[in-house]
């Protein structure tokens, strides 16, 4: 049995209406919790969406700031990449940290 890998990703978006990708493809994970959150110990102030799509006003989840979700794939041989998240924000400079399992 193998250990199994956990990581984060804090990725904070500049100006509002404009999503960004949570990362460029690089992480491969069976699970990810999103914390709305903008850095360690710093709460968001307005609400995050997560999104499939780039798209400004997408339907996306809405976090709460210090709120969490998480997406897990359907069995262990299924994952998600971080460049299918897509990140919006109400007020520029809030983002979330993203924790994932491999």
């Amino acid at each position: 049995m193998a250990q199994q890998q956990f990581g984060s990703i804090t990725k904070t978006v500049s100006a509002t209406g404009t999503p960004e990708a949570l990362g460029d493809g690089g992480v491969r994970a069976h699970s990810i919790t999103f914390v709305g959150m903008k850095a360690a110990r710093t709460e968001n102030t307005g609400k995050v969406y997560i999104q499939p799509a780039s798209g400004n006003d997408t339907a996306g989840l809405p976090l709460d700031p210090g709120d969490n979700v998480t997406f897990t794939a359907d069995s262990p041989d299924d994952y998600f990449t971080d460049a299918q998240f897509f990140i919006d924000v109400e007020t520029a400079g809030d983002g979330v940290i993203a924790f994932y399992d491999k």
